[in-house]
């Protein structure tokens, strides 16, 4: 018997419901199953910053730090993220920025999906994390990835009220002071995040009417405005980080021109593909164009982003790389020459997929958990971390005076 419309609106009413329960059920097994990340041995001199592990030892047995987590058989369990960060404290090892030191805004944008862009912020937030710094992660997609691969369910978790989509629209009943009321915390103790939800899909329609009515009454600054709505969103609670990174939705419109124009850095992921290659000329077209209108009514009042193109998705091995995917990378590092990132991400298509189930990233879980193999796990983490810190080295520290003076002393150029 043929279903009405109502039985078939019912129907897709049960399947939202059934997924939602799904979902919840699999955050909750992963919140019980994953233990967290145990830094030991030199990592944990690495990480803390100290020049042996006896330095750590013998200030917790002095009860200058707190004793260490001990198994049934009396043995360190290693130093979780909370207790490095208490340990970086105490010894003056921070990485964090000096009060002098700008927040810097690293957004990852492209316009076409299936880049790399959010699990490419979500890895470096979850890295950047890892090493101590302060991370504020920015949702600004509607289909709400990252959120959701941080721990919360888009849509129940998070909403219009808790977004940042009614501070972009300038909600009368939203204003900018209490925009710190959206951010929520993640598993990692220092990074912190702004959900997305499917409203902010409006979002994009409520700039587009701005647009065309600042463009009918001829008022330029108006319809500037509009395009720095992430920016001024952002503009206090920035400074309660060390690093923002945006991510936002894989389409043309103002809300990802908002997040290119809210960056200090933009960095576009390009897959080493012959479609991702031509979508990323129209990225640059389009940026073009608005910048042109941009740079006419305001001049350099109004700063555009540095910008850098980070190839992804590569694989390097004979068995399964492609004559085209080579070529591509060629191509990219050819015409974007210095700003193309010298690393690559390659495919690590098992360790982030059987990650996502867990809403945990490589640097967020120990060897062999999570049903990831320790090979797999150690060249992720290589790949990843190699592509992060030049990010560190080229968009951030040049705009950290405490780094530039920390380079200098230690000769490094």
């Amino acid at each position: 018997m043929a279903l009405d419309n109502l039985q078939k609106i019912e129907e897709v009413d049960r399947w939202i419901d059934a997924c939602g329960d799904y979902l919840e059920g699999q955050q909750e097994f992963a919140n019980e199953f994953v233990e967290p990340r145990r830094y030991k041995g030199n990592e944990l001199v690495e990480v803390v910053g100290v020049t042996a592990l006896a330095t750590i030892h013998t200030a917790e047995k002095e009860g200058r730090l707190p004793p260490p987590d001990l198994n049934e058989n009396n043995r360190r369990l290693g130093a979780t993220l909370g207790q490095v960060l208490t340990m970086q404290d105490y010894f003056g090892t921070s990485p964090c920025r000096q009060s002098d030191d700008e927040p810097q805004i690293l957004s990852f944008i492209n316009f076409k999906g299936g880049c790399y862009k959010s699990t490419t912020a979500l890895y470096a937030g979850s890295y950047y994390a890892n090493l101590g710094y302060r991370v504020l992660l920015v949702d600004l997609d509607p289909q709400a990835s990252l959120t959701l691969n941080t721990g919360l369910f888009p849509d129940v978790d998070s909403s219009y009220e808790s977004s940042l989509a009614p501070y972009i629209i300038e909600d009368v009943d939203h204003p900018l002071e209490n925009v710190e009321a959206v951010v929520r915390k993640t598993h990692l103790p220092n990074m912190d995040i702004i959900p997305a939800c499917l409203d902010l899909a409006g979002v994009e329609f409520s700039l587009s009417n701005e647009v065309v009515e600042s463009r009918i009454t001829q008022d330029k600054a108006a319809m500037a405005g509009v395009f720095f709505r992430v920016r001024e969103a952002l503009s206090s609670i920035k400074y309660n980080y060390d690093l923002v990174i945006l991510d936002g939705t894989p389409s043309l419109g103002l809300l990802p021109l908002n997040i290119i124009l809210a960056s200090d850095t933009a960095i576009v992921p390009v897959p080493t593909e012959a479609t991702d290659f031509a979508s990323t000329r129209s990225f640059c077209k389009l940026y073009k164009q608005q910048a042109e209108i941009l740079n006419d009514a305001f001049g350099d009042d109004v700063p555009l982003p540095d910008m850098f193109v980070l190839p992804t998705r590569y694989s390097p091995s004979e068995h399964n790389a492609t004559v085209s995917s080579q070529e591509i990378l060629n191509a990219v590092r050819e015409i974007f020459n210095v700003k193309c990132l010298d690393t690559v991400i390659r495919k690590h298509e098992s360790v982030v997929s059987n990650l996502s189930f867990f809403r945990r990233t490589v640097f967020d879980v120990n060897a062999g958990d999570c049903n990831v193999s320790r090979d797999a796990r150690k060249k992720a983490i290589a790949n990843f971390s190699t592509v992060f810190n030049e990010i560190l080295e080229k968009a951030v520290f040049p705009h950290w005076e405490s780094k530039r003076v920390w380079r200098e002393e230690r000769g490094i150029v």
